[in-house]
């Protein structure tokens, strides 16, 4: 069976996930792994713990947002841990959902639920055609959509088709984002193995030694530019060892085995104090959708 970015999964392996069923996260472990052993876990700590302690063979897990970000606590996880790597990524639009109780209409809507992000990203939609709808935060879009089946006519809850779907409730509106463009990055991860040949894709990071003089930045990034390696990301975050200290995160294209990538990150390590590559893989250029309806867990 191949991936959706062509790298091929062995039958027999168990895939964790950022749970529980039918969030966006479970529509990219189908998507990656429609015929693997797919687990839920309540949280991305337990999602890395289980691949640290070799109960998954491999984790699929949020890494970045189109509009909200880099996932914070996967990339602290990636740059700490001596096992994990990213063996692939997925590109999932996320299509937000008006999911109710059967025969309801807009105009019985009193209570929205959902996700605190998935109610701000459908902030447009709310506004105009539930003004008057109280709004609830819960822990995850899945669990607003199951709760509805113990409420009542008046709650709704916004969630993906997929949600709907298991609970077997109606979708009384799709598409409801304010921007058509929200897109999340998968990150498929893995503790063993070598990256794939056909890999063209390697994220890396790094901070100084000297982190306060000028130029650094403009050092690390030369030798990329001298080889016309093209980046693809760059971005900073404090590494919590005092105010003005930074870890950089850079993304770019190339094998982490190549000739001229070899050389540029030797030119890059005369700068810096810390250096971990976090993953060599195939580079997603293409929106990830899943082509038939999800079948039973194993």
């Amino acid at each position: 069976m191949d991936t959706p970015n062509g790298i091929e999964v062995n039958m027999s392996k168990t895939v964790a996930f950022l749970g529980p069923e039918g969030t966006y996260t479970d529509e990219a472990c189908y998507v990656y792994a429609p015929d693997e052993n797919r687990v839920p876990f309540a949280s991305l700590g337990l999602v890395t713990g289980a691949l640290e302690e070799g109960k998954v063979h491999e984790a699929v897990v949020p890494i970045e947002n189109s509009l909200g970000g880099t996932v914070i606590e996967v990339v602290d996880y990636l740059i700490t841990s001596t096992k994990a790597r990213i063996k692939d990524e997925i590109l999932l639009p996320i299509d937000h959902c008006l999911i109710t109780r059967p025969n309801v209409q807009l105009s019985d809507i009193r209570v929205v639920m959902s996700k605190q992000e998935a109610l701000t990203q459908c902030r447009q939609f709310l506004s105009e055609k539930l003004r008057y709808s109280e709004q609830i935060a819960t822990t995850s879009t899945a669990l607003a959509v199951t709760n509805l089946k113990e409420g009542d006519d008046r709650t709704a809850a916004i969630g993906p088709r997929r949600s709907a779907e298991l609970a077997g409730l109606p979708i009384l509106a799709n598409g409801i984002q304010d921007r058509e463009n929200n897109v999340t990055r998968f990150a498929v991860l893995t503790s063993g193995g070598n990256p794939d040949k056909a890999s063209n894709k390697t994220s890396i990071a790094f901070d100084f030694d000297s982190p306060d003089a000028p130029g650094l930045v403009y050092g690390a990034l030369r030798p990329f530019a001298d080889r016309g390696i093209n980046l693809l990301k760059i971005e900073s975050r404090p590494t919590g060892k005092g105010m003005g200290s930074y870890i950089f995160l850079l993304d770019f294209e190339g094998h982490i085995d190549t000739l001229y990538v070899q050389e540029a990150i030797s030119e890059l390590k005369n700068h810096t104090a810390t250096f971990k590559v976090l993953g060599t893989y195939p580079r997603a250029k293409d929106l990830s959708v899943r082509s038939a309806p999800f079948n039973q867990r194993n």
